[in-house]
């Protein structure tokens, strides 16, 4: 059944989506070589939904990769932070259910925070490993780690949780759980060893996070509409006077970039 999470668009909130989910350049050049490590520098790879580039162009400066996107706005975002970087980066403005590519032509295809927001992501897996080329593409999936035990992840995990309450329209697909890696299985995905790509920590408050949400800087509410905004912060505030000692206090915050290798799909 599709959902308004399906259907949200980044439009609004491209042009500051990489700031929001900021990587330091020394944590971002780390990721591009992991994922050189796993395929091989110069190696050709697909990012389905490569969106603002704070993924596709640390890997891009390390092989030859192109990003595929349907939103115009975010490719844009993309072609600005690889123009300030320096590096060549590909685009293509396409559906990751059906892909503008002949069977079998790249090395790689990158899947990171997309497949979330595909009602049909299942049909999408299928269109990753066509692409791919036979006996050696590998498809990678990538995901943002946070530690959940931080002022971040509690405040997150909380504020999901009432998001769920006051608008269940805003759940993500299953595609963000276990079943993205039972349908790999399914399909005949062998995984590699796991790896993190790269570290880094941001010094932030609870407060300075309630900000953020308050104005819509945070993943959790950029894509909600004025009234579910208004609820959530309503019973968000509250519930972080009552868990946190100190609003004020800072700490650093530990952030993973992972990555999954998934063999065998071709």
């Amino acid at each position: 059944m599709s959902c308004a999470y399906n259907r949200m668009s980044y439009q609004d909130v491209a042009a500051r989506y990489n700031a929001i989910n900021r990587i330091p350049s020394a944590a971002a050049n780390r990721l591009g070589a992991a994922v050189a490590a796993i395929v091989g520098v110069g190696s050709r790879i697909v990012d389905l939904g490569g969106g603002a580039g704070r993924i596709s162009v640390p890997v891009a400066a390390q092989t030859d990769l192109i990003a595929v996107d349907l939103e115009h706005e975010m490719l844009k975002a993309a072609k600005s932070l690889a123009a300030e970087t320096e590096v060549a980066l590909q685009f293509s403005v396409a559906n990751v259910l059906q892909l503008p590519f002949a069977d079998g032509v790249f090395d790689a295809a990158l899947i990171t925070n997309v497949l979330h927001q595909v009602e049909r992501w299942r049909d999408a897996l299928g269109e990753a490993a066509r692409v791919l080329k036979p006996g050696g593409g590998v498809l990678i999936v990538g995901r943002d780690i946070l530690d959940e035990d931080s002022c971040a992840g509690r405040l997150r995990r909380q504020s999901r949780a009432i998001t769920g309450e006051l608008a269940p329209e805003m759940h993500p697909t299953d595609a963000a759980g276990p079943a993205l890696f039972r349908q790999l299985a399914d399909m005949g995905g062998r995984p590699g060893p796991p790896v993190t790509a790269c570290v880094w920590t941001e010094a932030l408050s609870p407060r300075q996070i309630l900000r953020r949400m308050a104005h819509r800087a945070h993943n959790e509410t950029w894509s909600l509409n004025d009234e579910q905004l208004s609820g959530l912060m309503e019973r968000v505030r509250p519930w972080a006077e009552a868990h946190f000692d100190d609003l004020d206090a800072a700490e650093e915050v530990r952030w993973e970039f992972g990555l999954y290798p998934i063999h065998g799909l071709a």
